[in-house]
């Protein structure tokens, strides 16, 4: 009876605890910010109070919670206890991608202070977290087999075709959601803006534009007026979008691209896993915040992933004799759209699954490879034509004819920072890229690299294994070599490592049913995969209510509604030339393409405005300030 009453008291206490912390988590995620290696508790909206607490300090405090957080979880494993190796391993990924290095290592320096404090409640909400599930692991078992083996149940007994239907109807419409709701059906992000701008000159029929007249008042950052109008950006996703623009749906070309990503990775875990992996890994990915976010915006990334997942498909299938002439054209092809999309990321996706091939050697043939080959190469001589009729020179790419040859990749003096890009900056960016991939994939209240963590030491690694983990390592190396780095929307410079980080996210979920299994307390690897399935179905809920929401609310104001396009439509105005104050020129920037038809958004330059209306005698004229009120002036009043 003693013992009983402890043991309940233990529980009660481990729930407590796991209460208070997961409150102090949530309150350090809403009102703690680091700036400036100052923390910054935020009282009200407009009122701040600085403490001098030393970043090295706040560090220190992160170590020990993460500690202690490990170990709650090892007497759960009692198999670690005789694998301190790979206990070590675990220990030394988990500290990497957690730790909040860059809060003084400057590793992304467009980093929003909010993305910076995060890390922290995310370290305090794992203590949380580890403490209310070992007091219900340990007390409430039967509650939780019948929750999680339920849900297993339902979820395995889905027919595979009824599932894909689903998680793609569910992805398409959450996308779309997200876009029209949060990001206002139109492109809010700058680049986005330009995509859309090239992606209405492809619509129309052409590669660029005729100079307009006094090009002063179009002048953007990106936007190339030189004999001609584009912009920078590569030819590949403004080409994909432009059927959006034809359709009049440009909004759901990236949820589609994204749905479809789904079913990529759905097909590359079946076939290398098994279908049970296969909807665990859809599952992941269509909950993944990062993935509907990026999947709700107007960026290349989402075209360049899904044509990359189809490449990796198709190579697998090469690699199993699965149709391999016609799996080698489709690689290729999905690789030439690919570079095209994105170049620089397209790659160091090459590079990796050339070293791929080589490890594959034995299971490939020269023919096929050298076939897949053909519609690479046509790809990239495309983007040479694309180059030649737009910046004049094959080899000049719209990037380097826009900002130079300082901003290519390398070693060198920063462009836009004082200092130079060296490797160690590259390896702060790495460090930091990984903190936003650990957050941002799945925003649970504990790390998202968890499980990736877990499988690296302490599962059974096969070949394609190692081959996924190649690909997640791809991108964090190529982007030591650049001297840019930002979270948008999260870690956007390595979105294309997705699928890789899922996948493996799924064998660790597996590998640590395997290990809870192993606990003598557990009656059974059905018990401990229910109980697993239980403490994700958790994770997900507290994503959901409460991280997700908090994350929807910030991106709110990333979108830009095109408010002065509705004005003029809604009064019926057919010729208006506008002038734009603030960041509403490069939200409605992409209306300039094709050139006057029927609106005109210029840069408002004050007193030489009417240098410019002069050039359009009969268009109704108004002036739009910072707030996109809009009034109508005349050629006098300019």
């Amino acid at each position: 009876m003693k013992s009983t009453r402890i043991q309940v008291y233990r529980t009660v206490g481990y729930l407590f605890g796991g209460l208070c912390f997961l409150l102090i988590g949530y309150w350090v995620k809403n009102n703690l910010y680091i700036f400036d290696d100052k923390l910054i508790i935020s009282q009200q909206q407009s009122s701040h109070l600085l403490i001098p607490l030393p970043i090295w300090c706040v560090n220190v405090i992160a170590v020990g919670l993460l500690l202690y957080t490990l170990l709650l979880i090892l007497p759960n494993f009692t198999a670690l206890q005789q694998r301190r190796f790979q206990y070590a391993v675990f220990s030394i990924l988990l500290f990497i991608c957690v730790l909040p290095l860059h809060t003084h290592l400057n590793t992304a320096r467009l980093n929003d202070v909010r993305g910076r404090s995060d890390v922290y409640s995310l370290i305090i909400y794992s203590v949380g977290m580890a403490l209310c599930f070992r007091g219900l692991l340990s007390r409430y078992p039967a509650f939780i087999r019948t929750i999680g083996s339920w849900i297993f149940q339902w979820i395995h007994n889905i027919p595979s075709y009824l599932f894909i239907i689903g998680v793609v109807t569910g992805s398409v419409l959450i996308c779309s959601i997200i876009s029209w709701h949060i990001f206002d059906g139109v492109p809010g992000t700058f680049d986005g803006c330009l995509y859309m701008f090239q992606a209405r000159l492809f619509a129309h029929g052409m590669l660029s534009a005729e100079i307009p007249p006094e090009p002063q008042f179009f002048e953007n950052l990106h936007i190339i007026l030189s004999d001609k109008w584009y912009t920078q950006f590569p030819p590949g996703f403004p080409a994909v979008l432009a059927l959006g623009v034809l359709l009049r749906v440009p909004w759901l070309v990236n949820p589609i691209l994204g749905a479809l990503t789904i079913v990529g990775i759905y097909l590359i875990a079946n076939e290398l896993y098994g279908n049970r992996t296969a909807k665990l890994s859809a599952l992941l990915a269509c909950t993944s915040s990062f993935f509907l976010f990026m999947s709700s915006e107007f960026l290349a990334h989402t075209s360049t992933l899904f044509f990359i997942t189809i490449a990796f498909l198709s190579f697998v299938w090469m690699v199993k004799k699965k149709h391999p002439l016609l799996s080698a054209m489709v690689c290729g092809t999905a690789l030439g759209i690919a570079l095209l999309c994105r170049p620089y990321t397209t790659a160091w996706f090459c590079v990796y699954l050339g070293i791929a091939a080589i490890v594959m050697r034995k299971q490939l043939s020269i023919r096929h490879i050298l076939i897949g080959a053909i519609p690479l190469i046509a790809a990239g001589l495309a983007f040479l034509a694309y180059n030649a009729a737009t910046t004049g020179h094959p080899l000049l790419f719209g990037y380097i004819a826009s900002h130079g040859k300082e901003h290519l990749p390398g070693f060198h003096q920063d462009p836009w920072m004082e200092k130079p890009h060296t490797i160690i900056q590259g390896v702060k960016y790495l460090i930091g890229n990984l903190n936003g991939l650990n957050y941002y994939l799945f925003e649970w209240p504990v790390p998202s690299l968890f499980f990736v963590a877990l499988y690296l030491a302490f599962g059974k690694k096969e070949t394609w294994d190692w081959m996924l983990v190649g690909w997640l390592s791809s991108l964090f190396v190529g982007h030591v070599f650049y001297f840019f780095n930002e979270f948008h929307l999260g870690p956007r410079f390595v979105y294309e490592t997705l699928p890789a980080a899922i996948l493996l996210t799924s064998k660790g979920i597996a590998t640590s049913t395997q290990l809870l299994a192993a606990w003598p307390k557990t009656p059974s690897y059905a018990h401990a995969r229910s109980a697993i399935c239980f403490i994700l179905t958790g994770l997900f809920l507290f994503a959901i209510l409460f991280n997700i929401p908090a994350t929807a609310e910030v991106y709110r104001n990333y979108g830009q509604d095109v408010t002065i396009q509705k004005y003029l439509e809604k009064n019926n105005i057919e010729k208006a030339l506008v002038f734009v104050k603030g960041h509403a020129f490069w939200v409605h920037y992409p209306f300039n393409a094709p050139f006057a038809k029927p609106h005109i958004y210029a840069k408002d330059r004050k007193d030489e405005n009417r240098k410019l209306a002069e050039k359009f005698p009969d268009y109704r004229y108004f002036i739009a300030d910072e707030n996109d009120v809009v009034v109508e002036v005349s050629m006098d009043e300019l």
